[in-house]
């Protein structure tokens, strides 16, 4: 590959404490904003309350959490995911760090096999890169919430059904995710070429 044909490639982000506790904080407020608002859509969309969603719109903050910020920034998805879990939902505390746990191993373990498949250490960011990690990370996620539901909550019946609508709910939620942000990014170009 050309020099011209690099591209955008993730940053690596071996920078100092006080920008990395920030990228954990923002990515934590993130997680936190967005899961809100899929709690508030969720009479419409929630397959197994609480805990599956066929419009799980977090998925797009974990993604891009890892891509934007590396481990700083799925440290802070994972806090959020916590605070939200024992706050909110009123879980326990184990089982609210085991839920955050398993988020942010599927997203560290999709990025590292895609970056092991292509023989990367850092990810170019390009569409079929970022489809690719999406792809892995959605499957991931639902294994892995399978097998700590199943071992931390005797209620929750796994099904392989079940598990096929948490990939799918993760999956539309990055895609809308996706959709929206750049609806938004369009729209303030837009904005700011008229008033100038």
């Amino acid at each position: 590959m050309g020099r011209g044909d690099e591209g955008l490639t993730q940053r690596s982000w071996r920078s100092d404490g006080p920008q990395m506790l920030g990228w954990s904080i923002a990515f934590a407020v993130a997680f936190m904003s967005v899961h809100w608002l899929t709690m508030l859509l969720s009479p419409f969309f929630d397959v197994v309350t609480g805990k599956i969603s066929l419009l799980y719109l977090p998925a797009f903050i974990r993604v891009v959490s890892i891509v934007v910020a590396g481990t700083a920034g799925v440290v802070g998805i994972a806090a959020g995911s916590a605070l939200m879990g024992v706050l909110h939902h009123g879980d326990s505390v184990s089982f609210a760090l085991s839920e955050a746990l398993a988020a942010a191993v599927a997203i560290l373990l999709a990025h590292w096999l895609l970056c092991q498949a292509m023989r990367t250490r850092q990810l170019p960011i390009t569409l079929w890169s970022l489809t690719a990690l999406t792809a892995i990370y959605c499957t991931l996620n639902a294994v892995i919430h399978g097998v700590i539901w199943g071992v931390l909550d005797p209620v929750f019946e796994i099904a392989p059904w079940k598990l096929a609508l948490m990939m799918l709910g993760d999956l539309l939620g990055v895609i809308v995710m996706f959709g929206l942000l750049r609806v938004f990014v369009r729209t303030a170009r837009q904005f700011k070429a008229f008033r100038n």
